[in-house]
Formats: structure tokens, sequence, C-alpha cells
């Protein structure tokens, strides 16, 4: 072969030797930005998360030790599930709608969106009102939202988008409760029938179920201070605790993220007597199992510390134990039609050890939430009453 040949192949080898390293070397940079920029959206929340988290959990744990000594916690209790009542009982959102005969169905002149206090000064007339219902469910201590259901749960099961039980009737039946023990001189009757309706929204495990349980014993407080002369033995939540109450609930969920530093989430979850341990697990659980098949790499310790916390919860529903091992995760693919967007067959076919975590942290910093009620409590701690 001429030597020009050689020297001329020579050439264009070193050429294409280039051009490859050239292309290798943009297609890292290319990689190593689009990391850069992906990480830039969410890492900053998640970090700003723990912090927050790790500066507040001591306040956290102080907090609920002073709510855990609320009366309202200890009272005495039968234990049972209200659930094959409640469940059928109550409509469901987005349905079905409540059965005709059911207990809970009021004429329409009490569908009115009232105030206690200007259902006190009304002139309706509530001795028509059957009462029983309420003081039925006294013989049970919890209430588990997916059993004898009107419809079954669905399997994966996804807490954001399942039915759940209407609770506003129950806000119109403790007002009318409270207004018709008011007048009747039977306030404390009423203040118990209220008290352990607001107990069973508590214990469904989720987090509306408590804000509807500090909402109904707020009105219970709002009773008692209409009342001239109340009975003496008559001591509802203090407004303090109920605030207190709604914030340490609310901010169980972020202290049981995945997101949570693992030993922030375990002290959270056992401080104080862990009374918001069984809400915190279910409404952060949902979000952890979704993403779960992007996050289990890059969040294995926490992912441990939640299996062992579930595992070692006892919550007496169901609820807790069907998010955590059956629950809906972003791999599965809801019905044709369903509420929630399956994932794209693009994003399927991406490389999932590269960009999974970018996924899961994405959505993780879209779900997050805050501890903002916590934060705004007030640092002189409040006196818990008594029971009614």
């Amino acid at each position: 072969m001429h030597p020009n040949a050689r020297r001329s192949r020579g050439s264009v080898l070193r050429v294409l030797l280039w051009l490859a390293s050239g292309a290798l070397l943009f297609t890292v940079i290319a990689l190593v930005a689009i990391d850069v920029w992906l990480r830039g959206k969410y890492e900053p929340t998640l970090d700003a998360m723990r912090q927050d988290l790790t500066a507040h959990v001591d306040r956290f744990c102080e907090e609920q030790a002073t709510l855990a000594t609320d009366p309202w916690f200890h009272e005495p209790r039968t234990p049972g599930d209200a659930g094959p009542l409640l469940n059928r009982w109550t409509g469901w959102d987005p349905s079905p709608a409540m059965p005709a005969d059911s207990p809970l169905q009021l004429p329409a002149a009490l569908l009115e969106k009232k105030s206690l206090e200007e259902w006190l000064a009304s002139d309706v007339d509530l001795s028509g009102l059957d009462f029983g219902w309420m003081r039925e469910l006294q013989r049970h201590d919890r209430w588990d939202l997916l059993r004898n259901t009107p419809v079954p749960p669905a399997d994966p099961y996804n807490l954001m988008t399942a039915s759940v039980p209407n609770f506003l009737p129950l806000q119109q039946w403790s007002k009318l409760r409270l207004v018709h023990g008011l007048r009747t001189g039977q306030p404390l009757e009423a203040a118990r029938d209220v008290r352990h309706l607001a107990w069973l929204s508590y214990r469904t495990d989720t987090v509306l179920g408590a804000m509807i349980a500090t909402a109904l014993l707020g009105l219970e407080g709002t009773a008692h201070s209409l009342m001239k002369e109340p009975p003496r033995e008559w001591r509802p939540q203090s407004a303090e605790q109920n605030a207190r109450m709604r914030a340490v609930l609310w901010a169980s969920m972020s202290f049981s993220s995945v997101v949570a530093p693992v030993e922030v989430g375990r002290k959270a979850r056992t401080c104080g007597s862990a009374i918001s341990r069984c809400i915190g697990l279910v409404e952060a659980g949902n979000m952890a199992r979704y993403v779960r098949p992007l996050a289990a790499t890059s969040y294995r310790e926490a992912y441990a510390a939640l299996d062992e916390a579930v595992a070692a919860a006892s919550c007496s529903n169901t609820l807790l134990p069907t998010v955590w091992s059956r629950g809906v995760t972003i791999d599965d693919r809801p019905p044709s039609g369903g509420p929630m967007p399956e994932q794209p067959e693009w994003m399927r076919k991406l490389p999932r050890r590269y960009i999974g975590r970018h996924i899961a942290g994405i959505l993780l910093a879209i779900a997050h939430q805050n501890i903002d009620l916590l934060k705004q409590l007030p640092d002189t701690p409040a006196t818990a009453g008594t029971v009614p």
C-alpha cells in the first residue's frame, strides 16, 4: 500500500476518534447538566423540608406530649368497629349518596348552613329528631373505612382517589345535638355524644377525619361558651388544646414522610404517647408506597424504618396495612378512565436507575406537606381540661 494511502487512512481514523471522543464528552456534559438541572427542581425543596423537620422535631414531641394529657384521649370507650354502621349510614364522596333510610338523613329545613350560634338563636323545632344513633355509636371505639363499605376498596388501593365518607352531616348533626342539649337542660349528654363522634372521626386514622374531630370538639367548646352558667363538671377541650391537636396531627404527615431524616422520623413517631403515629403513617405511607419503585434505592434506610414502624404500629384499623402493602404504585396501570393518569410510556422506557430517582424526587417535592401550624403555636403550653 502506498505510504500516502496509509497516512490518509490514519488521518481519517484520528478524525473519527476525535469526533467520537467529542460526542462522548458532549454526551457526558449534557447528562451532567441535565442531572444538575433536574436536581435543582426538587432538591432545594426537599433539603428545606429536612432542615425544617430536624429543627422542630423536639417542638413536635413537646406539643404532642402536652396534647396527650388532654382527658379526651383517655375517656373510657368500649372496643369495637363502628364501620359497619357509619360506612352504611353516611354518603360517600364521590359516591354513593347517603341511603334514603339512613338515620343521618335530615329534613330539608335543617340542612341550612348556619353556625351553632345561629341555630341556637333560631326557633327551629328539634323535638322530632332522633339522636339515638349517636348513643348507639358509643359501643365502638374506632371507625374502619375499608370494612363493610358500600363499594369494595380498589386493589391496588389509592388513598388519594378512593371514595371517603362525607363527614359534613356529622358536623351538622353535632350542631343540632348541642343546641338540643342546651335547650333541654342536658348539655353533658349532648357533649358526650359529640365528643364520641369526634373520637370515631379521629380513629379513622386519616388526617381528614382528624380535622373533622377538631372541628367537632371546637363546636362543643362553642356550646359551652354560650351557656351563662354551664355545669361545673363540663370542661370541654380548651381552644389552645384544640389548636395544638390540629397542628400536631397535621404535622405528623411530614414527620413520617420518606423524605424525613430517619432518626427524626423515628423520634416523632415514638415520642409524646405517639397519638399521631397512625395518621402520620397512613397519610405519608400512601405517597411513599406510590414512589417506592423509583425511590427505594435512594431512600433505602427511610423505607426500612417505615417498614419497621408499620409492623410495630397498633392502629386497629386495616387502613395502614392496606396502604403499605396493597397501595398503588407508579408502576401500576389504573383502569381506563380512572382518576389517576398512568405513567406515560416514554417515562417507562427511560433508564430506571438514572431517571427514576429524579422522578421520585420531583413527585415528593410536589407532594410535600408543611409544619406551619406547628410553628405557629404559642410557646406557652396549654392546660388540659377534664372530661365532661
